[in-house]
């Protein structure tokens, strides 16, 4: 009877993910961003004009090719098929990356059945992941580099540092992982993971030299200002919404000096995270620390919080070892709620309508509701050494 139940809750759950995946489809909004990046490779095309002379002002906002070089090399071959064909293998590739992840982490803990199903459960009705299969994001394949990473260094590989790298490479915000390899005195980690970055970077420098200087000359600079639209789900996101003058919030006062807030709340976040996890096994230490990467970037949409679901699993696996205490149990349940239903509750004026930008600050269930995955990244991260201890 145990052994159905499991089966029914995680067959619901991926059932769920599935019809998911389907009305997605193979057309993706932000593959084709990559997918036209990688035709450019092809033609010969610069990658980045779209984004340089796009109008729009807010240049984390515009619709155009956004990621370093490299990450048009990766998704080239994808740009000689018909974008049906390249659409539906890309889809393949992300929940193949997934998987792999979860594999990962299954054969690690080797957790138990409950375990596995809640972790199953929680993956697959996870909100942030049903952005990025809508969307058609590179998120996962982070993850699984994010997630290879971390379990190698924990076992004693310092050449796992690599995938940390490549991870950076693709996408920049893993590079804060660098503070977890220093601080904690890994330095062989860190040379690899810094080996990894400068491998992966100059096969993109080698094929786009030009396009290599432009990223990180131009487009990099524009977007680490990051952006106060409602749907920044960071530190950074939140502050300017609330601290500073912008064209999306009515904020509560304007300071010039918001980005030292931010600074002082980073850090003070890693002291915590330094001070909580002391003396702790390398694999908690450093999956404790994941949820620092989304609140320390610059801008962090929702399917960047994808990136959790290491901390969400291996919270599963260590509650579920210690016979799923009430009070864990109903933090990790409540994080979920938050990412997966608070954060989907339609409160307030709807956007672009009279008062939407007044209510964003001023009310504040919408306050709470619209920042609600910046407070579960935030709780997450508070609670993870407490949820992530074995005993």
């Amino acid at each position: 009877m145990t052994f159905v139940t499991q089966a029914v809750l995680v067959g619901a759950a991926f059932a769920i993910y599935a019809i998911v995946l389907i009305q997605a489809g193979p057309g993706h909004q932000d593959f084709g961003v990559y997918l036209g990046a990688a035709r450019d490779l092809w033609h010969g095309q610069q990658l980045y004009a779209a984004f340089l002379h796009h109008p729009f002002p807010d240049p984390t906002l515009r619709p155009a090719y956004i990621y370093p070089p490299a990450f048009a090399v990766l998704v080239a071959p994808l740009g000689l098929l018909p974008d049906l064909h390249a659409g539906i293998a890309w889809t393949l590739i992300e929940q193949a990356a997934l998987a792999v992840a979860l594999v990962i982490v299954l054969r690690w803990w080797r957790p138990s059945a409950w375990a596995v199903t809640a972790l199953l459960c929680a993956t697959f009705t996870f909100y942030p992941l049903w952005v990025d299969a809508v969307q058609g994001q590179a998120n996962l394949l982070v993850l699984l580099l994010v997630t290879a990473g971390i379990t190698g260094i924990a076992s004693g590989h310092p050449r796992a540092g690599a995938a940390l790298g490549a991870a950076a490479a693709l996408k920049l915000t893993p590079v804060i992982l660098l503070v977890w390899l220093l601080v904690d005195r890994r330095f062989r980690e860190a040379a690899w993971m810094v080996a990894g970055i400068a491998a992966v970077t100059g096969v993109g420098a080698i094929v786009r030299f030009h396009d290599t200087l432009v990223f990180f000359g131009q487009v990099v600079p524009a977007l680490a200002s990051g952006t106060a639209y409602y749907a920044n789900q960071s530190l950074a996101g939140i502050v300017r919404r609330d601290l500073t003058l912008n064209p999306y919030t009515q904020p509560w006062t304007d300071i010039a000096w918001a980005f030292l807030v931010v600074a002082v709340l980073t850090i003070l976040l890693t002291g915590w995270w330094f001070w909580r996890t002391r003396g702790q096994p390398a694999l908690v230490r450093s999956t404790a620390f994941i949820p620092l990467l989304p609140l320390a970037s610059a801008v962090t949409w929702s399917h960047h919080l994808v990136i959790l679901l290491p901390v969400i699993w291996l919270a599963a696996v260590a509650i579920a070892g210690r016979e799923w205490p009430v009070a864990p149990t109903l933090v990790l349940a409540g994080v979920l709620v938050l990412f997966d239903v608070v954060s989907r509750w339609p409160v307030g004026p709807q956007f672009n309508r009279p008062g939407f930008r007044l209510a964003q600050t001023a009310d504040p269930i919408v306050f709470l509701v619209a920042n609600s995955l910046f407070f579960a990244t935030l709780i997450l991260f508070l609670a993870a050494p407490w949820l992530l201890r074995s005993r």
